[in-house]
């Protein structure tokens, strides 16, 4: 019987169908693009979205499906009525419009309430919802009244397929709203900032019966990354991942919830019956997006042109290239910086330090990461870990042993294996040990050696600022 998994990245949907022991078999992609409406402002096509997340369910009803798992990315608000008709366009995780909340928010209260500036950040899903308050009042009063709703992307999916407005104890735990330590509203943050009750969905495991769509049994809803966490088979201390797709999500496994600070996240990674484990995370918005840039400007031919840049020497030249803001240590307005141009500088040896520029900026939020795991081993996915010279200088940079698995799509099978708890062939702790886990690369650090310092990135990074 054959289990299927909707993976809903930031510009693709996916769907995969596994069969019982986890092989892939039928495959679909649909590319839903992003909008970019002002300075800022990153959206994606709500219809469009909904269009095709209904095409994908239906193609795994048509193909035999009977399980199916949801997984989305996380931290994006969108509102909805009660036909499942979206009100506004998807405000995803990229978008900087916080800023604008954040910015002109009294600094007196955030010293007196240290909680509110571990969760106003331009990007939470709570500092969105402070924007819709100061600009669409009209969408607040329908919530008031019980004909519209507020979530995430991933409470507005659970109710396409289910008619509920509930959400997954991972990507309500990244809102703000409710706290993954005591599993409750956060009241203080509902009082202080004057957000609607009513914007608040049930709160489940993510392995739970949402509902029957098109006959088939939905049994799991997760973020991406902790999807991936499971799919790494990543839920025991010591064990760290990294997803290197748009951009790159650097998470470890932690013993406890802890609150994290300096642009790192607290993660609540799953969930299930009395089991709840955490993790921590920081991220780099853009890494994959930035080898898009390159190739869009005729520096790289294609993403397969990196490995044969091995043994090539950057000549002193230093790239930051920060094109997306960083967070880890919070610089959301920092830009790409580029120091040591020479004549002798050749398209081959700017391309190398882009990307050693890029492990590095991977490097110091690992750093970070560090001060609160143990971390012994990295597993990697996404595009960019396709990449042999990519993981072997992320190797070096990290100082930390690397492994990636035979099969990089760990989203959707982290989704798939949860699935097989969910059916009752695999207990959890099948899961915590690995069951599903098949590394075929492991990289050791200083199989290729770095010319760009670390040190330095850091001291640039930590000195840029926003501009007036």
């Amino acid at each position: 019987m054959s289990l299927g998994v909707v993976d809903v990245g930031t510009t693709n949907i996916k769907l995969i169908i596994y069969d019982n022991e986890l092989n892939q078999g039928y495959s679909e992609t649909i590319n839903v693009p992003m909008l970019f409406p002002g300075n800022y402002y990153v959206e994606q096509d709500a219809n469009a979205l909904r269009s095709a997340f209904r095409h994908l369910v239906n193609t795994a009803r048509d193909k035999g499906v009977k399980y199916l798992g949801i997984s989305t990315y996380r931290a994006s608000i969108i509102a909805w009525d009660k036909s499942g008709n979206p009100l506004i366009n998807i405000i995803t995780w990229l978008d900087r419009r916080g800023l604008e909340v954040v910015n002109g928010f009294p600094c007196s209260l955030m010293r007196r309430l240290p909680l509110l500036s571990s969760i106003l950040i331009p990007t939470s899903p709570v500092t969105q919802i402070l924007w819709l308050l100061r600009h669409r009042q009209d969408l607040i009063e329908r919530v008031r009244k019980g004909e519209a709703f507020i979530g995430t992307l991933s409470s507005y999916l659970a109710y396409l397929v289910s008619n509920r407005y509930v959400n997954d104890a991972g990507n309500e735990a990244l809102t703000g709203l409710w706290h993954p330590g005591n599993l409750r509203r956060i009241d203080l943050v509902y009082d202080v900032l004057k957000i609607p009750r009513e914007v608040g969905p049930e709160v489940v495991d993510n392995v739970h019966e949402f509902g029957e769509a098109n006959g088939m049994m939905i049994g799991v809803l997760i973020a991406d990354q902790q999807a991936a966490m499971v799919g790494e088979g990543c839920l025991s201390v010591g064990c760290g991942k990294i997803t290197n797709g748009t951009g790159s999500f650097v998470d470890a496994v932690i013993d406890r919830f802890r609150l994290a600070g300096d642009g790192l996240l607290p993660l609540l990674i799953l969930k299930y019956g009395g089991d709840v484990f955490y993790g921590v995370e920081g991220f780099l918005p853009a890494t994959g997006s930035v080898i898009d840039w390159l190739v869009k400007l005729g520096l790289l031919g294609s993403p397969q042109e990196l490995d044969g840049l091995t043994g090539v020497d950057t000549h002193g030249i230093i790239i930051v290239p920060a094109l997306a803001g960083i967070n880890v240590p919070p610089r959301p307005c920092a830009r790409g910086l580029i120091d040591g141009l020479t004549l002798g500088i050749t398209r081959e040896t700017f391309v190398r330090a882009v990307i050693e520029g890029i492990v590095q900026l991977i490097g110091i939020i690992f750093d970070r990461i560090r001060d609160y795991s143990r971390v012994d081993v990295v597993r990697v996915d996404g595009g960019l870990s396709r990449s042999i010279l990519f993981l072997r200088l992320l190797a070096t940079a990290l100082d930390t042993t690397i492994e990636r698995q035979r099969d990089t799509e760990t989203t959707a099978r982290g989704v798939a294996a949860l699935l097989k708890v969910f059916r009752g062939d695999w207990s959890l702790n099948d899961i915590v040990k690995g069951v599903h886990v098949n590394v075929e690369l492991r990289i050791k650090p200083g199989e290729e050696r770095l010319s760009l310092n670390k040190d330095a990135v850091r001291r640039i990074v930590e000195g840029m600022k926003c501009r007036a």
